[in-house]
């Protein structure tokens, strides 16, 4: 081949070769840059935290048993060098009411009311205005229980009654007179903005030690209706086995309404443990409605009598049945705690107290442990010169065991059973001269063989 041929095909090759060299860099320039390999950052070096002080819970002792005004002194233990002292200093058994301490020298000191809170194990919480400065310790809360009268079940226009739940709050504490009040407007009435007028208004109505405002809601459905007391939200199924479900979920305090003889609503009553745990409260204001509750109990149900008025007119708390609450203090802890464990019954009788007991437990109290003998005691005070007690029955079960005469405003009485083994439940029904009836929550046993 000519040599002048050959040198201009390699001369073409490689002038092809440097243009695709060239083409290919301008379409790598062209691109996305290549990322540029950078070496990591060393990790951050953690500051040491900020030297804290730290307190000590003078009194009351860790595990003490307390009751009434508790004084409680925190020292300042610690201080390390750098450290800032707080400035501010609050008490508070497992939450409110949150009490302020005062500094005294070297003690930090207050009273706080240990009534407002349920009886039984707490924690005693010290907190400051620094978050990471406080100090707890466990007490045992020990108060008398005082009797509370209340109406758990009513309405206002937001359902089927009338005016305004800032109305209903007002006229139970100032008119009615009562203790404690829970408003329940039909949910299936409420839209959001009478949901949260609702809870706004009992919010502004409570007052600790003097008045409960209760948030409420009654579940109406052709099955039949319950109320729920302190619900998260006025949305709840509507199938009777999810609302069950959904109740025990949200552990919320339930009752059975206007349950007739027992034999129809609510599916006769029909028994289930996922019920049973849902719902602890039926209303029995009269003697149709003591048929149902009987009739629960003897099923199984663990459920305590309410005496709700079901007022649909502006007479909150003013009409002729009442429920009566066990509990320390008037706060809403106490008396939602109190309704959670059934420690209450239904009265005709607007300031009858009454006070029941089996081997030292209160009425609504489910003993599990079994028990050698059955000790009751029962306490009955009227206060009205007027009134007067006309005789008590007691049952074992649904079984009439004895009836104890009466005919005066007092009445104090014990007596230790002799019972068969196995589970029992004793209850009380108090026969006012007036005609007035009280029914007690039951107190279930165990009683060993």
């Amino acid at each position: 081949m000519n040599k002048g041929i050959v040198s201009r095909m390699w001369f073409w090759v490689l002038l092809g070769s440097g243009l695709a060299l060239l083409w290919g860099s301008r379409l790598a320039w062209s691109g996305a840059p290549a990322v540029e390999q950078k070496p990591k950052p060393a990790a951050p070096v953690k500051k040491p935290a900020p030297p804290q002080a730290s307190l000590k819970i003078v009194s009351p002792k860790p595990n003490a048993t307390v009751s009434g005004q508790v004084l409680v002194q925190v020292q300042m233990e610690v201080v390390p060098a750098g450290a800032v002292p707080p400035k501010q200093m609050f008490a508070g058994l497992g939450g409110p009411p949150w009490v302020p301490l005062q500094q005294q020298k070297d003690l930090w000191e207050g009273k706080l009311d240990s009534s407002l809170v349920p009886n039984g194990l707490q924690q005693l919480r010290i907190v400051t205005e620094i978050s990471r400065v406080r100090a707890a310790a466990p007490v045992q809360l020990d108060n008398p229980l005082r009797i509370w009268f209340a109406d758990l079940h009513s309405h206002t226009s937001y359902s089927d009654g009338v005016f305004f739940p800032a109305d209903a709050y007002h006229y139970a504490r100032q008119t009615a007179k009562l203790d404690v009040f829970a408003l329940t407007d039909h949910l299936e009435s409420l839209d959001d903005a009478e949901w949260l007028d609702t809870r706004e208004a009992a919010w502004k109505a409570n007052q600790m030690g003097q008045f409960v405002a209760l948030v409420g809601l009654e579940w109406s459905k052709q099955w039949g209706h319950l109320c729920i007391y302190d619900p998260p939200t006025y949305r709840w199924p509507s199938d009777p086995q999810q609302f069950y479900k959904a109740l025990v979920e949200a552990k919320v305090v339930a009752k059975f309404n206007h349950p007739g003889d027992g034999t129809v609503s609510h599916s006769g009553l029909a028994y289930s443990e996922i019920a049973d745990q849902a719902v602890q409260l039926m209303e029995v204001r009269n003697p149709q409605e003591e048929l149902a509750y009987r009739r629960a109990l003897r099923l199984g149900w663990h459920l305590a009598p309410d005496g709700s008025t079901d007022t649909h007119q502006a007479k909150w708390g003013a009409l002729n049945t009442w429920t009566a609450i066990l509990a320390p203090g008037l706060s809403p802890r106490n008396i939602l705690d109190a309704l959670a464990n059934r420690r209450c019954y239904s009265t005709q009788d607007r300031n009858c107290q009454v006070l029941f007991t089996v081997n030292g437990a209160p009425m609504g109290s489910i003993l599990t442990t079994p028990i050698p003998k059955v000790l009751i005691r029962l306490q009955i005070e009227d206060p009205d010169p007027n009134d007067a007690i006309g005789a008590v029955e007691l049952y074992e079960d649904d079984r009439l065991l004895q009836t104890i005469p009466a005919n005066h405003r007092q009445l104090a009485w014990e007596k230790s059973l002799a019972t068969t083994p196995g589970k029992h439940y004793y209850w009380f029904k108090v026969l006012q001269a007036d005609k007035n009836t009280i029914w007690t929550a039951p107190v279930w046993v165990n009683v060993a063989p």
